[in-house]
């Protein structure tokens, strides 16, 4: 008997792109304090390519915080990678970060009274590494890169992605202490999932084809392969908050409510589809609020519905408008273009 070998979805090209990567990486040995933007980005070139395998493994063995966690060190590397590239004191930048967390590292001797405060000083003094600066931070850089090439795409990582991955999952504030909440007000020992399962994976790999286009372009070699790469795995991640959303829903809509759900879905897109009341835009806007209206009001609460009204008001507007006959709706894409 013979078995069929199903195929793995974008093995191939995800082997292309790790091979151009890792052919990037032409920085060694390490050149030091001499170091450029370019060597720098191709040190991070090499942790992403690290990453991306660490992430897909935590994927695959079903840990969603560890993979999440990857995930952020992921954009977080790309971005410094491609600022690097794009800022000419950037080297500079990072190693001045080094050296004002090297006392900070070492605070624990003197805490435990092992070394004086003022002998710690006087040996990281004679060192003689340079002056310690604070470095800049992640939200700087990604607003640098994309005003350098134009665009959005960095700060689309550091929005959609990196900033809800620090509060629901890195960080150990209110918000990720409720996630071990659930809507009755119950405690549950498992957290509510803030990403899609497979979304680390595709933000890791949009990340890695990112960046190897940056580091290609920059080096003159071709990279059109690693951007569509990019492309393709960045517009199948879905933005964290929207996951825990349409978890929210599910939990809420009891299986009673769900036909009619879907039956009221499909009803009030055949409406827009059709352009019916196409000449009394109000009409249009008020038929469509009261449809959407309808739908959120079973899955919240009663008490939190008033604070929606101002978000129903605005996208009720913009689906009339931009369903007009004569206007098409544009495509929105997660992570586009080479960053």
């Amino acid at each position: 008997m013979v078995l069929a070998v199903l195929p793995v979805p974008d093995l191939v090209t995800r082997i292309r792109v790790r091979r151009t990567a890792r052919r990037l990486v032409a920085c060694d040995p390490w050149p030091g304090m001499a170091a450029t933007g370019e060597d720098a980005a191709q040190l991070a070139l090499l942790r992403v390519l690290w990453l991306q395998r660490q992430t897909r493994r935590a994927v695959r063995r079903r840990q969603p915080e560890a993979a999440v966690m990857l995930a952020r060190v992921t954009i977080e590397t790309t971005i410094t990678g491609v600022y690097c590239l794009h800022q000419p004191g950037a080297v500079a930048q990072l190693h001045g970060e080094n050296l004002r967390s090297l006392p900070l590292l070492l605070q624990f001797l003197t805490d435990a009274d092992l070394i004086p405060a003022s002998v710690l000083t006087e040996c990281i003094g004679r060192l003689d590494l340079g002056t310690p600066v604070k470095g800049p931070a992640m939200e700087a850089m990604a607003r640098h890169v994309d005003k350098s090439i134009g665009g959005g795409a960095a700060m689309s990582l550091y929005d959609r992605f990196y900033r809800p991955a620090s509060t629901l999952t890195m960080h150990g504030g209110g918000a990720a202490l409720m996630l071990h909440v659930t809507a009755s007000g119950k405690l549950t020992r498992r957290p509510a999932r803030t990403w899609a399962r497979r979304s680390p994976a595709r933000i890791a790999d949009s990340c890695l084809g990112a960046l190897t286009a940056a580091v290609a372009q920059r080096a003159g070699v071709g990279y059109a392969r690693a951007v569509k790469y990019a492309d393709k795995h960045g517009e199948r991640a879905l933005v964290p908050v929207a996951v825990m959303s349409s978890g929210g829903f599910r939990l809420a809509l009891a299986p009673r409510q769900l036909v009619s759900t879907l039956r009221q879905l499909k009803e009030t897109g055949d409406y827009i589809r059709s352009g019916r009341d196409a000449g009394d835009p109000a009409a249009r806007a008020a038929t469509v609020r009261a449809a959407m209206e309808a739908l959120l009001s079973a899955a919240l609460l009663d008490e939190s519905a008033d604070a929606l009204d101002p978000f129903l008001d605005f996208i009720a507007g913009k689906i009339v408008t931009e369903s007009a006959p004569e206007q098409a709706m544009p495509a929105a894409r997660a992570v586009g273009g080479v960053i």
